[in-house]
């Protein structure tokens, strides 16, 4: 199975209404605004989507309506990792069943688990389903790394096991999943972090799924085309532009507040509901605004 998945995937927030219900207007108004702007695919119910946030049940009303919506404008990866094994299957299968691209599974959480027993998480997810699956280390929120040796042992024994979403910090991680590409070619590494995005390029990887790209998906976009058409002064402009927007990751906890706040000033000119146990972080507001305007990003 060829990865049909590479280029700019923005990890995009979802939208909620004041009833706690999910904003329609603003989640199809978002979405239409990233595939006009050109990325390359939509990633729903990631980390910065809040999945963790929501019920089985919602995760599925949310994706089967954004999935409807897109109608196979750009592919559509959706999130269905959990701790729980049975929940990510049956999570899988209904992303396979409403016409989704892939799935993005995160490792299970909570406990800390053997390689052995994270190689059989990931071998029942992939065969439970036929679409693509793009393994998600992220050890930041999961408390344990994915190996590049696990990663490599799940790329060649399974076919749909395409891809992997590297959220690490280090180049030397993502290098080694790159060298994946040796014993399976068509092995599609992407970063997590914007600033890793150029260099991971320069060793071969797909692109990345970046939280900048939520709220200004241009810069990588032009970043991502001007490296492959070779038009690296341009690559290199639009780098620095990005490596300017990675305090945004420093102005709210948990980080997708921040990110979720400039799409509100950039893109929609409105502010939508937050889920709880999230509340209006003090000052938010203002700190983007003063971010965005520093960087001179304007709507």
């Amino acid at each position: 199975m060829t990865c049909k998945f590479k280029g700019v995937i923005p990890p995009v927030v979802t939208l909620f209404s004041e009833d706690g219900d999910f904003d329609w207007e603003a989640n199809y108004f978002l979405a239409d605004h990233l595939v006009q702007q050109g990325v390359h695919g939509l990633l729903y119910m990631g980390s910065t989507g809040e999945f963790s946030s929501l019920t089985t049940e919602e995760r599925k009303v949310f994706t089967e309506r954004m999935v409807r919506y897109i109608d196979g404008r750009v592919p559509v990866l959706i999130g269905t990792g959990s701790a729980s094994l049975k929940e990510t299957i049956y999570l899988s299968q209904h992303a396979e069943s409403i016409g989704a691209s892939g799935v993005l599974v995160v490792n299970p959480f909570y406990w800390k688990y053997t390689e052995r027993q994270l190689y059989d998480y990931y071998a029942s997810v992939a065969k439970s389903i036929h679409i693509p699956l793009l393994i998600y280390n992220i050890p930041l929120l999961t408390g344990q790394d994915l190996s590049p040796d696990l990663v490599l042992r799940l790329a060649v024994d399974h076919e749909n096991i395409v891809g992997v979403k590297d959220t690490t910090e280090k180049l030397g991680h993502i290098r080694q999943l790159i060298r994946i590409k040796e014993q399976r070619e068509d092995f599609a590494v992407f970063a997590a972090f914007d600033d890793l995005l150029l260099p991971s390029l320069q060793m071969g990887a797909a692109g990345a799924i970046n939280g900048t790209a939520v709220f200004l998906p241009e810069l990588s976009v032009q970043l991502f085309e001007s490296f492959h058409a070779r038009q690296y002064d341009e690559a290199l402009k639009a780098n620095e532009s990005i490596l300017r927007l990675m305090d945004i990751y420093e102005l709210s906890q948990p980080l997708y507040l921040a990110i979720k706040e400039a799409v509100h000033q950039l893109i929609l000119r409105r502010h939508t509901a937050l889920r709880p146990p999230v509340r209006e972080c003090d000052g938010l507001k203002e700190r983007v605004r003063m971010f965005l305007n520093k960087n001179n990003i304007h709507s």
